[in-house]
């Protein structure tokens, strides 16, 4: 055997090594996407329950007609709490949240709306005004206020989203 078969026998042994371990790093990588895809999945659905489920829903501020609809005194508070001006302002924060959830009926935009509330609450500055008012109204919290904020974040998608009809 000479020196250039000993060379093939080495590369040829390398580059099968090589394309059996860069094989099993694209196999984690896949199990590693599934997995995440279904914690993404369960996160939603603790979410959506989180949010539907044990929403505090203040009947002086919100009608439970289909669809549930701002009421006069929900009008009050978000006037009152200038959430028409800070959505027109930072629409992009709440709706590419709503985006990131693929909303495809009305329904889902609702849930998303509202999570939305919770969602940008927590990461911008501009929704401290919310601790503020909760401060000075113990008897509110964003438990019993984001159902009513996001209706009105939910309308003002759907302005924007004629496509989503059902």
């Amino acid at each position: 055997m000479d020196l250039i078969d000993i060379l093939l026998s080495a590369g040829i042994a390398t580059v099968l090594g090589a394309c059996v371990y860069i094989g099993r790093k694209l196999q984690m990588l896949d199990d590693l996407k599934k997995t995440t895809d279904k914690i993404k999945l369960n996160v939603k659905v603790i979410g959506d329950y989180l949010t539907t489920s044990n929403a505090d829903f203040n009947a002086t501020e919100l009608q439970a007609y289909s669809p549930i609809q701002l009421t006069e005194e929900g009008r009050k508070l978000i006037d009152e709490l200038g959430l028409d001006d800070i959505c027109e302002q930072n629409s992009d924060d709440f709706f590419h949240f709503i985006d990131s959830m693929e909303p495809k009926l009305k329904y889902d935009v609702e849930v998303a709306a509202i999570q939305s509330i919770y969602a940008v609450y927590e990461q911008q500055e501009y929704m401290d005004f919310l601790k503020v008012f909760f401060y000075n109204n113990p008897k509110r919290h964003l438990k019993n206020t984001a159902p009513t904020l996001g209706i009105y974040v939910r309308d003002k998608y759907l302005e924007q989203h004629p496509e989503i009809t059902e």
